[in-house]
């Protein structure tokens, strides 16, 4: 009797295992310090924000954290470094707007399914920002200059592929101007976008609220307009291009995604931490003083849906 017991437990104890190990269960995870790959750089809304992560999330996660810096090809070095490790979430990527659109027009060998959608954090609008003391005091203004002088207008952007010159794209179409009549200067560092605008180096920037909002207040740049529907509280003298007869929204949010084949247990655990994470005094501290908008739209399975039918309609959208 004895030994039938006996090998019943050890049987339970074997069948525990098995079922944890076909389920990719893992209670002690996080083992050790997680890797929140960051393809944008310092200064940027990204970065900042995977440092944030790097600090806040462990407190509801447990373990470490580092926010870790893959520049190069729009995010394509960050998708290429995370793919090549293995998915058991200890390498999340911080991902944008940018990752949809580079994926959605071929410029990376990875695909939307290679990716698990675990939350969506901010949304955050684009806006373009000149010198305070420019003669544009607002975007129609700004349009009615780069037609009067086709192809001298410098305009920057982070990257020349990703959220920020599709934004210009946009902006461009709203105004019937070509893409051939701006001269676009890609930069990879937001702070590098705002020194070459206070150096007169360039005209226009994209740039997102928490990036300008400084410069604004110190009276050195003025944000012609928002692409949202309508005024952002924290900024309600900001106007929107929608205004001005240019009815563009366009904004950059930004996730997490972990690679395909992460098991469930660990995706969901942490959008857990990442969802308390949103609900932390210092989180909810830093994106108030940056005037950053909440992205949170539910579970995995929302933000997993979000961003490949983003991605879809992107591919349609490159065909035209």
């Amino acid at each position: 009797m004895l030994k039938k017991s006996t090998t019943l437990i050890a049987l339970s104890i074997t069948s525990i295992f098995l079922i944890a190990a076909s389920t990719g269960l893992k209670a002690d995870y996080p083992e050790r310090t997680i890797e929140i790959v960051v393809k944008a750089g310092p200064g940027s809304g990204a970065n900042v924000l995977g440092h944030k992560a790097a600090q806040i999330l462990p407190k509801y996660l447990g373990g470490s954290a580092v926010a870790l810096y893959k520049k190069g090809g729009s995010g394509a070095v960050a998708q290429a470094y995370i793919q090549k490790r293995k998915a058991n979430g200890y390498h999340i990527f911080l991902d944008t707007t940018t990752t949809a659109i580079v994926i959605a027009s071929g410029k990376v060998p990875f695909t939307e399914n290679d990716w698990q959608g675990v939350a969506r954090l901010q949304m955050d609008p684009q806006g373009v920002g000149v010198r305070a003391d420019s003669q544009w005091k607002d975007f129609k203004s700004l349009v009615g200059w780069i037609k009067a002088n086709p192809g001298k207008l410098r305009w920057t952007g982070a990257h020349s592929i990703g959220m920020d010159p599709y934004t210009v794209d946009l902006l461009l179409q709203s105004g019937s101007i070509k893409k051939s009549e701006i001269k676009y200067v890609p930069v990879r560092k937001a702070n590098k976008m705002i020194q070459m605008l206070l150096g007169n180096h360039i005209d226009a920037a994209i740039l997102n609220p928490g990036e300008i909002r400084d410069q604004v207040k110190s009276g050195n740049l003025r944000m012609l307009g928002v692409a949202h529907t309508s005024r952002l509280p924290a900024h309600p003298d900001w106007p929107t291009f929608k205004e001005g007869g240019h009815d563009v929204q366009a904004a950059i949010w930004r996730g997490i995604l972990v690679k395909k084949g992460t098991p469930s247990s660990i995706v969901n655990k942490l959008h857990e931490a990442v969802k308390k994470m949103l609900k932390d005094p210092e989180y909810i501290k830093y994106t108030s003083e940056k005037a950053i908008m909440s992205g949170y739209m539910g579970g995995p399975k929302q933000f997993d849906a979000f961003f490949k039918k983003q991605v879809r309609d992107l591919k349609s959208h490159f065909k035209k």
